[in-house]
C-alpha cells in the first residue's frame, strides 16, 4: 500500500513529485500533528480492547473453566481464542493492504465486539470454546492493524518512540485490567469482563469512522484465501498435536503420528502454493532475508514461552496462594507496571540515543529469562514481595521485547509491504503462544496428575482426582471442609506450575542465544532505504 497525501501525491513527495522518485518514497521525518493524532487515535483504540480482553480475562479465566468444566479444560479456552486469533492474522494485513487499513480494522473492532458478547452469553463449555474463537477472529486485526496503521506515516527510529508511548497506555490501561476483572468475577459475575467491551468496541467504531482521516490508496488485486486456508489448516495440525500429543495419545500413536504426517503435507502444499500465488499471504521471498527470518524464529520461541508465565501466574495466585480474584488482580500489579515501564523507556532509549534495537532485544529476552527462572521456584511458602520482584524482572523484560521486535522487521521491508510483514510478525507470535498454552497446559495436566498419584491422601479423596479440577473458590473451600486434604491440593498444583514455568525459562534460553546473531541495524529515520 502506498499512502497519499490529500494532494494525491505519494506522503511526503513535493507537489509533482513523480511517484518514485526519491523525493516520494517516504515522508518527511517527524511528525506533523495530524500524523501523531492519527497515530495515537488508532494505536489506542485498538490496544485498549486488547489489553482489557487479555488482563481481564487472565484473572476470570480460572473460575469460568471451573463453572463449566474442568479445571484442565483451560488450555483449550486460550487455544481456541489464540488459534481464531493466528488464523486471522495474515488475511487482515494482505485486506489492509489491498483496500485500505482504516476500513479493515474497524471490521475487526466490530467481530471482535460481537465477540465479546456473544461469550458473555455462553450457557456452555462448547459454546465458551466458539464464541472465544470468534473473539478471537475479531482480536487477529486489532493490533496488527494498529500497528500498520502507524508504521505507514511514522518512518521506523520514530515508530520506537511512538510505540513505546503506546506501550506504555496499552500497560497503564492493563493495571486496571486484572483489578476489573477480579472484582467483576468476584463480586458480579464473570461475563461482565466480556460485555465490558461492548460499549468501548461500539464508541471506537464511532470515532474511527469519524475522526480518523487516513488517506489510502487502493490498489486491485485478488486476496489469496486458498493460502489462507492452508495455512490455518497446518496451524491448526499443529496445535491439536501440542494438545493431544503424550496426553490424549502417546506420541508413537497413530492418531499422532497421522496428525505429523497431515502437518508436513499442508506445509508442503502451501509453500507450493505460496510460491505461484499472485498475492501471496505469506510472501516466501520476505524470509530470503536472513535478519527477517531470525526475528521470526525469536518471537516464536517468545511466543511459546511468555504464554507459560502469562496465563498461568492466575492459577498460581489463586489455587496455590488461594487468593480471590480481585487479590490477585492486585497482585498481578507489578507484572503490568513493569511492562509500562519497560516499554515505555525501551521506546525511548531507542528513539532518543541508540537508534538501534538489538541492544534492547537482547537484554530484555535475558531479563525474561530470568524472571520465568525465578517463577519455576515459587511455591505456596513464597512471600509477596519475592513474588512481586519476580513479576518485575519478567515485565521489564517483555516490555523491552515485543513490540521491537516488530519494529525490527518493519525496518527491513517497503511501506507497501508493511501490512503483510506486521501481520506476520504477529502471527508467528500468536502461533507460538497458541502452541505455547496447548503444550504447556498438557505439561500442568501431566504434573498435577502425577504429584496427586504420589500424595499420601490420594486414596482418602471421594472422587479421586477430581478434586483438582474444580473453581479455584471450592479447591479454597477445602481448607474448611477436608483440611487433610487442602494442603496436598496446593502442593499438587504447586509442583505442577514450578514445571510450566521452568519448561518456559528453557525455551527462552534458546530465544536469548538466537538474539546475538541479529545484525545491530540502524533504525531508518525515514522510509527511504527500505526493501523495494
Amino acid at each position: 500500500m502506498v499512502a497519499v497525501n490529500p494532494t494525491g501525491n505519494p506522503a511526503g513527495s513535493p507537489a509533482g513529485s513523480p511517484a518514485g522518485s526519491p523525493a516520494a518514497t517516504g515522508p518527511r521525518a517527524g511528525l506533523a500533528p495530524w500524523q501523531l493524532r492519527t497515530v495515537l487515535l488508532v494505536l489506542l483504540t485498538g490496544q485498549l480492547l486488547s489489553a482489557l480482553d487479555q488482563n481481564i480475562v487472565g484473572t476470570a479465566l480460572p473460575t469460568m473453566v471451573g463453572e463449566f468444566g474442568r479445571m484442565d479444560s483451560f488450555s483449550l479456552v486460550v487455544t481456541s481464542y489464540l488459534l481464531a486469533t493466528t488464523a486471522s492474522m495474515a488475511l487482515y494485513g494482505k485486506l489492509g493492504d489491498l483496500y485500505g487499513p482504516k476500513r479493515i480494522y474497524m471490521v475487526a473492532i466490530g467481530i471482535f465486539t460481537a465477540g465479546s458478547l456473544l461469550v458473555g452469553l455462553a450457557q456452555d463449555m462448547t459454546q465458551l470454546v466458539a464464541f472465544r474463537a470468534v473473539q478471537g477472529i475479531g482480536a487477529g486485526g486489532l493490533v496488527v492493524m494498529a500497528f500498520t496503521i502507524s508504521a505507514t506515516v511514522v518512518p521506523p527510529r520514530r515508530l520506537g518512540r511512538v510505540q513505546g508511548l503506546v506501550g506504555a497506555v496499552y500497560a497503564l490501561a492493563s493495571l486496571v485490567g486484572p483489578l476489573v476483572g477480579g472484582a467483576l468475577t468476584e463480586y458480579v459475575s464473570w461475563r461482565w469482563c466480556f460485555w465490558l467491551n461492548v460499549p468501548i468496541g461500539v464508541a471506537g467504531l464511532i470515532v474511527l469512522a469519524t475522526m480518523l482521516k487516513l488517506p489510502h490508496a487502493r490498489r486491485t488485486a485478488s486476496v489469496d484465501y486458498l493460502g489462507a486456508v492452508l495455512l490455518v489448516a497446518a496451524t491448526s495440525v499443529l496445535v491439536l498435536i501440542s494438545i493431544w500429543g503424550g496426553t490424549e495419545y502417546p506420541w508413537l500413536s497413530a492418531p499422532i503420528l497421522a496428525l505429523i504426517a497431515a502437518a508436513v503435507v499442508l506445509a508442503v502444499v502451501f509453500v507450493a502454493w505460496e510460491r505461484r500465488a499472485a498475492e501471496p499471504i505469506l510472501p516466501l521471498s520476505l524470509f530470503r532475508l536472513p535478519e527477517i527470518g531470525l526475528a521470526m524464529a525469536i518471537t516464536f520461541v517468545i511466543g511459546v514461552a511468555t504464554i507459560g508465565a502469562y496465563f498461568f501466574i492466575p492459577i498460581y495466585l489463586q489455587v496455590v496462594r488461594g487468593d480471590d480474584p480481585t487479590a490477585a488482580g492486585l497482585n498481578l500489579l507489578p507484572l503490568m507496571i513493569a511492562v509500562m515501564l519497560g516499554s515505555g523507556a525501551s521506546g525511548w532509549l531507542i528513539a532518543a540515543m541508540l537508534g538501534r534495537a538489538k541492544v534492547v532485544v537482547v537484554a530484555g529476552v535475558a531479563a525474561m529469562t530470568v524472571g520465568l527462572f525465578l517463577l519455576s521456584l515459587l511455591d505456596a511458602a513464597t512471600p509477596a514481595w519475592q513474588l512481586w520482584a519476580y513479576q518485575v524482572i519478567l515485565g521489564t523484560g517483555i516490555g523491552m521485547v515485543i513490540s521491537k521486535l516488530i519494529i525490527a522487521v518493519q525496518n527491513l521491508v517497503s511501506r507497501r509491504e508493511l501490512g503483510t510483514i506486521t501481520a506476520q510478525a504477529n502471527f508467528v507470535r500468536v502461533v507460538g503462544s497458541a502452541i505455547g498454552a496447548a503444550v504447556f497446559g498438557a505439561v500442568l495436566a501431566a504434573r498435577l496428575g502425577a504429584a496427586w498419584t504420589h500424595s499420601a491422601v490420594a486414596d482418602q479423596v471421594p472422587g479421586g482426582s477430581a478434586v483438582l479440577y474444580e473453581d479455584p473458590a471450592s479447591i479454597k473451600a477445602l481448607a474448611g471442609t477436608a483440611p487433610e486434604v487442602y494442603p496436598a491440593v496446593v502442593d499438587a498444583f504447586a509442583s505442577a506450575l514450578q514445571g510450566v514455568f521452568l519448561a518456559a525459562a528453557g525455551l527462552m534460553v534458546l530465544a536469548f542465544v538466537l538474539t546475538w546473531f541479529l545484525p545491530n541495524t540502524v533504525l531508518r529515520d525515514d522510509h527511504e532505504g527500505a526493501r523495494s
